[in-house]
């Protein structure tokens, strides 16, 4: 090995993995070619400046793979190997993401944080667009086990309709972690924002702003829609409000970033209903930005004005959120950081594949802004009673 090799004590690939490549790589170049005998451990400890244990387990995988061998008291030596021998491992650096359309501003968002992270690590992203059809999403997540992909990071869309695809690549021990999503009666890795939390949040500043009839949009029979609606109704409870059933409307197509010009396809023909009720609401809690730019289009055709006389709150904090005619409150999910966490948890479940479940869920932010009316202040902060509310106040 001529060049003394360079490796990254700081870099998130683990210190054999680097060395292992190391060696790979000079193979590759011809510095090392069938027969030659290796450096002994000891001499490549002082070279890569790594302890023993590092350099034995870089050699044990390559002699696994058959790029090295040994002959016990004599040494280790270089296999008969070609450059197309690599081509497998290469590719086994790609990791999947299934996606229900990676053009949604939310997805793009996390992807931006799997695509930094991947890099850290050397490996590529391909990416598995479903355009949000039920059937392509199950074939896309069937189709990973006849990958080359290490792995798959995947955020499922139709509910609980491809929890059987997602069984079976646990059952066949294939690496993947779930984002915003997880399934109560499946142990998966996962990254999810605490939507319950957030929804808490939100609901309990509308409260503190005085609102006792608080309308909610959900979205699709998800984990994430289920734990917005659970946040929204325990706000409620826990301030002594009662749930009437007839301020929740849920919509049976998923929206997180729908376009400006289809307001419809948010929550408009839901809040037009519920705004058309003997008891309307005063504020909308809508589960995504989509919803409550819809909403926001219709409170304004019916001739109301927000927020004097509907306010409206989503969650995302989409792009869009602070750019609009009033601007939205919402609640922000950390999505760069949902990515990044992923692309760890997927590295360590590739590394060790029987390892437990990793469950990381991130802590949300409430984004206030003129749609409700007012900002958060310590006296709306103290009338939630919620120390996440005071310490956002602060």
């Amino acid at each position: 090995m001529k060049n003394r090799p360079t490796i990254d004590a700081s870099s998130p690939l683990p210190l054999y993995y680097q060395v292992k490549k190391k060696i790979i790589n000079e193979i590759l170049r011809k510095n090392l070619q069938k027969g030659d005998r290796i450096p002994k451990e000891i001499d490549m400890c002082a070279t890569y400046d790594v302890s023993r244990i590092t350099i034995r387990r870089a050699i044990s995988e390559l002699v696994s793979e058959k790029v090295l061998y040994r002959i016990s008291g004599v040494g280790t030596f270089v296999d008969e190997v070609q450059d197309g021998d690599f081509l497998l491992s290469e590719k086994e650096r790609q990791v999947a993401l299934v996606v229900p359309d990676i053009e949604d501003l939310a997805i793009s968002a996390i992807f931006s944080g799997i695509q930094t992270r991947l890099h850290d690590y050397e490996h590529e992203v391909i990416i598995y667009s479903s355009g949000r059809r039920i059937d392509k999403e199950n074939t896309n997540l069937s189709h990973l086990l006849q990958s080359n992909s290490a792995g798959a990071i995947i955020f499922p869309n139709w509910g609980n309709t491809n929890v059987a695809q997602i069984f079976e690549l646990k059952r066949r021990n294939f690496p993947f972690v779930l984002i915003d999503r997880y399934f109560h009666d499946l142990e998966t890795d996962y990254v999810v924002t605490d939507n319950i939390a957030g929804a808490f949040k939100v609901v309990s500043h509308l409260i503190a702003l005085g609102h006792r009839r608080i309308g909610f949009i959900g979205g699709l029979d998800n984990s994430a829609a289920n734990d917005r609606k659970e946040g929204y109704i325990r706000a409620l409870s826990e301030h002594g409000i009662v749930l009437d059933q007839s301020l929740i409307t849920t919509l049976d197509k998923d929206s997180y970033s729908f376009p400006l010009i289809e307001p419809e396809h948010g929550g408009y023909e839901e809040v037009r209903k519920l705004m058309k009720a003997k008891k309307p609401p005063t504020a909308i809690f809508a589960a995504s930005d989509g919803f409550a730019l819809g909403a926001m289009s219709a409170i304004r055709e019916l001739g109301l004005r927000i927020p004097q006389d509907v306010a409206v709150a989503g969650f995302d904090n989409l792009k869009y959120a602070s750019l609009l005619e009033v601007p939205l409150t919402t609640v922000a999910q950390p999505f760069r950081e949902i990515g990044e966490k992923a692309v760890e948890i997927l590295m360590n479940k590739i590394q060790n594949k029987n390892a437990p479940p990793q469950k990381l869920i991130l802590a949300p932010e409430l984004i206030v802004r003129k749609s409700c009316g007012a900002s958060l202040t310590k006296t709306s902060a103290q009338k939630t009673g919620r120390k996440s509310d005071l310490a956002a106040a602060k």
